[in-house]
Formats: structure tokens, C-alpha cells, sequence
């Protein structure tokens, strides 16, 4: 499997980057590869819902939802090809992780890559998919920010 994670601290309180996260109308604004949301009124295990990239178009389901842990995980799909998506958030800053105000957002993505264990080694040196891991946690960033 082709796998790439970072992490960003966000300036914003968990709740408020969870509400983002959990907010189905706030999806196009940074999900990554999706335009458009149709089908998706609440962001819950078991959820499906459609997606369109440009001319591209595909499903996806809310695979688990774990509210105490801050944590949701997303498969999308595309013809035959399927991406996992993880989105954990902590709270950071502060000694040991306390009294701080900030979130600690990772973004983990995954998928299999065509050609095998070949396949996965090539892929998980993609700047591409780097930098939309990257460009994601920005995304939410600047929406729970507010710049």
C-alpha cells in the first residue's frame, strides 16, 4: 500500500476543527479530490455519498466515527481504484499536551498502488499525493483559523 501522513497544528480549539470535519456542508471546501458532495446529511458510520472532481466522478462511505477519539476514516472510489483517508485530531501545545489551546490534526492516505510491492515503493515517493496530504491540513486549518 502506497501511505502518506503529516500532521499540522491548528490554532483553534478540537471542537471547533472536529466541527469542520463533521460537517458535510464544509466537505468541498477541503476534502481532497472532491469538487462537489451529493448524498452525505451527516457524517456517521455507515454513511455513503457521492463525489465529482471535475469530470470525475465517484462514491465514498464513512467507514468508522469515533467521537471520543476525534478520529473518522473515509473510503472513496473511483472505478476500480479506492483511497482510504484517516483524520485524527489531539489536542496540542501546553505542557504534555495541556493547557493548550491548539489541535494537532493528522491526515493519513492510503491506497493501493497498481504493479504490486514495485507499484507501492514508486508511489510513496508521489510529491503529488504529498501535497494533498499537505494542502488538506491547510485547507481546515484556514477554515477553523478563519484566514
Amino acid at each position: 500500500m502506497a501511505k502518506f501522513e503529516q500532521h499540522m497544528t491548528i490554532d483553534a480549539p478540537v471542537d471547533q476543527v472536529w466541527g469542520i470535519v463533521m460537517n458535510p456542508a464544509t466537505w468541498e471546501q477541503w476534502f481532497p479530490d472532491v469538487d462537489h458532495v451529493t448524498g452525505l446529511s451527516a457524517v456517521e458510520a455507515g454513511a455513503t455519498f457521492q463525489w465529482q472532481h471535475g469530470d470525475t466522478t465517484g462514491s465514498g462511505s464513512i467507514v468508522a466515527v469515533d467521537d471520543s477519539r476525534g478520529l473518522i476514516k473515509v473510503v472513496t472510489g473511483e472505478g476500480g481504484n479506492q483511497v482510504t483517508h484517516v483524520f485524527d485530531l489531539d489536542r496540542a501545545g501546553g505542557f504534555l499536551g495541556m493547557g493548550g489551546n491548539d489541535t494537532r490534526l493528522t491526515y493519513q492516505r492510503e491506497y493501493d498502488a497498481p504493479g504490486g510491492i514495485l507499484g507501492d515503493f514508486v508511489a510513496g515517493g508521489n510529491p503529488a499525493d504529498l501535497l494533498k496530504v499537505k494542502h488538506t491540513l491547510e485547507k481546515v486549518k484556514h477554515l477553523a483559523e478563519g484566514k
